[in-house]
């Protein structure tokens, strides 16, 4: 059954459109007639889901078939319907520059069938798509490569080829799918090893040292200390994931579900889905998520437990970081409902406050009397900085860097100003309070580890991006929050 793979230019590295179609013709055309390549099902897509990738060596996306094709190829696949089951298929011929045409076999040519599975916690509280991440395709991938197959002595240098990149993958999952079939690969290179005397002692040696790599491995997932640790690296990976992602996971969320942009949502509504959410994890059985604590230590080895496929590990972790999400811009809100209250107080300084000569010196110093928006409506500087602080907690030193490095992206003041002056003009303009020259010197410390990273050991600090667009996680909803106040008109 002959098929056409297309859309291979958004699977090629690139910064733009034109160097993304440069890079595919270029794989095109060194791309070897025949090639093997691996199909997989992708039904939670966020655009079709019929879609099929296609991957080839390094298990790399290159590409999909082409949507007029998906529905015949689908009948290629075993009839349940799962995105685990792989399918060979073989490129034969190239159309123009970037879209190929390939074959694909019978359904005997299928890998490895999916195992009968019932699903153990209530369903999903979003009934919008929540894609998994390419790296966990990726391991479905090689686990199909790997494990249905029967390896001769001539495979040898393949079998280890695949586990080792599969050793290299595993390590970023705890689906307890993917721990079980790591103790099936495990032993099918001992098994391997034992039955293949004729291999060379060189490809016995790297096959026993892959053993021993793949032990510890297995060891580090019983171990509370590295599995936590997957499980939060695993977190925040799937949180960049569903925020960088075009159309993403938590846009869609925002849309389908708050109605408008988290920022923006109304506080009730916040409160309403964050109760709506909490509920559904505080059926998870087991109690997991009883306390509305989701940093218990000992909630892998209960979500291991609890053998959850997957699909229902990312309904679970997914959730978690829409109610982290809530929960912060929550926060946010109140926080800014109590400055709110509280500014006219910060915007005039009492006579009886003491403010030293270098705080009101440190306004022109630092300060510009304006700026100018990119729509060319010129703003007050002082007036707008004075907004800023009221969407942030000044106590904490974070936050204050992080309304310097917006007043500093919107030109509201001066190029190299130092976080101690910025701190004196603050105080100068009465947006903090003056205690003394201690509290200012470890505000300021604070402030530089967070504009310019630090080192703690061996553990670096990256250092904040010149631009809020560019932030991520909570800076990113702060940095949102300032900029919008630095850059809206007075009513």
């Amino acid at each position: 059954m002959n098929f056409e793979i297309t859309a291979i230019r958004y699977q090629m590295p690139g910064k733009d459109f034109e160097e993304k179609t440069k890079n595919a013709k270029d794989f095109v055309a060194q791309l070897p007639i025949p090639s093997m390549v691996y199909l997989k099902r992708e039904p939670d897509n966020v655009y079709s889901s019929n879609a099929i990738a296609v991957y080839y060596q390094n298990y790399n996306k290159i590409g999909y078939i082409s949507e007029n094709y998906t529905k015949e190829i689908q009948r290629v696949f075993p009839p349940e319907l799962s995105s685990t089951t792989i399918v060979k298929a073989k490129v034969i011929g190239k159309i123009g520059n970037i879209t190929l045409t390939a074959d694909v076999d019978t359904p005997k040519e299928c890998l490895l069938a999916p195992e009968p599975y019932k699903r153990r916690i209530a369903p999903s509280p979003f009934d919008i798509s929540m894609p998994f991440m390419e790296e966990e395709n990726k391991i479905e991938l090689v686990t199909n490569l790997l494990l249905p197959r029967d390896f001769n002595d001539k495979d040898a240098e393949e079998l280890i080829n695949l586990s080792e990149y599969y050793y290299s993958q595993i390590p970023l999952t705890l689906c307890d799918v993917d721990c079980k079939n790591t103790s099936r690969i495990l032993n099918k290179l001992k098994d391997f090893t034992n039955n293949h005397p004729a291999i060379s002692s060189s490809t016995k040696k790297k096959l026993e040292d892959l053993c021993h790599k793949i032990q510890n491995l297995v060891a580090n997932i019983h171990r509370e200390e590295d599995r936590n640790k997957i499980y939060e690296n695993h977190l925040a990976r799937m949180k960049e994931f569903f925020s960088n992602e075009k159309d993403g996971f938590f846009k869609r969320y925002d849309d389908n579900y708050l109605k408008a942009p988290l920022g923006l949502a109304k506080t009730d509504i916040l409160k309403s889905e964050l109760n709506r959410l909490t509920d559904w994890l505080d059926k998870v059985p087991r109690g997991i998520f009883h306390s509305h604590n989701l940093q218990k230590k000992d909630i892998v080895p209960q979500m291991r437990y609890l053998h959850l496929s997957r699909r229902e590990m990312y309904d679970i972790m997914g959730t978690e970081l829409v109610v982290l999400r809530l929960k912060e811009q929550l926060y946010q809100n109140e926080s800014m409902s109590n400055q709110e209250s509280n500014t006219d107080q910060q915007n005039v300084v009492p006579d009886e406050v003491i403010i030293p000569h270098d705080c009101r010196e440190a306004i022109i110093k630092v300060m510009k009397p304006t700026f100018t928006l990119p729509n060319g409506v010129v703003m007050n500087s002082r007036n707008q900085i004075i907004k800023a602080a009221s969407v942030i907690d000044l106590t904490t030193n974070v936050q204050v860097a992080m309304m310097m490095a917006v007043a500093m992206e919107v030109k509201a003041i001066r190029p190299g100003t130092k976080c101690i002056d910025f701190i004196r003009a603050l105080i100068g303009i009465g947006v903090l309070k003056y205690s003394d020259e201690k509290a200012i010197k470890n505000m300021a410390d604070g402030m530089n580890r967070k504009l310019h990273g630090s080192q703690k050991k061996d553990k670096k600090v990256p250092s904040l991006p010149p631009k809020h667009l560019q932030w991520t996680g909570t800076d990113r909803n702060i940095g949102d929050a300032i900029y919008k106040a630095m850059t809206t008109e007075d009513v």
